[in-house]
């Protein structure tokens, strides 16, 4: 299984809305993560599920990523456990379990939480920063990760661990 740990697209400033929770993507935020979906399409990363965290700019990149991949049908979820708010590593990672070894996966995700997923599952020594709009790939097989690279939004490169 390949998993792709995303953390969300540049979100508005917390002074514009009454709770974290709702703050919506920039327009410099959706053409990023639009970017980016078409990158990894391009990559041939064509994924079988979308989990999201339910904070709405999580969502919104979620959705993103969904409609410009060729061919997706889902399913999209969202999955509270991949809030920074909300359960624990293991409750995020808890919907790997019933992927299939050929699935790439995708979640969504915020800062600190997703830099915790990706050490923990890749086997990493820190936990790598993840701008908005960073994805890290990392491969699963037989319950053990390693991760593979970060692409980096500003300059559109990976970089490999």
């Amino acid at each position: 299984m390949r998993l792709l740990l995303m953390r969300h697209g540049e979100a508005v400033d917390s002074h514009l809305v009454s709770s974290d929770h709702d703050r919506w993507l920039t327009e410099a935020g959706r053409r990023t993560v639009t970017t980016i979906g078409e990158m990894l399409s391009r990559m041939d990363l064509h994924y079988d599920c979308v989990y999201t965290s339910p904070l709405v700019r999580a969502v919104q990149t979620a959705e993103i990523l969904a409609a410009v991949q060729p061919g997706f049908d889902g399913p999209l979820r969202v999955h509270p456990a991949l809030s920074t708010e909300e359960g624990t590593t293991a409750q995020a990672l808890e919907p790997l379990e019933d992927a299939a070894e050929d699935d790439v996966i995708v979640m969504v995700s915020h800062m600190p939480k997703v830099g915790v997923l990706a050490a923990h599952l890749g086997r990493l020594a820190h936990a790598p920063s993840f701008g908005t709009s960073s994805v890290c790939c990392l491969s699963i097989e037989d319950g053990r990760g390693r991760a593979e690279w970060m692409l980096d939004p500003r300059t559109l490169e990976l970089r490999h661990f």
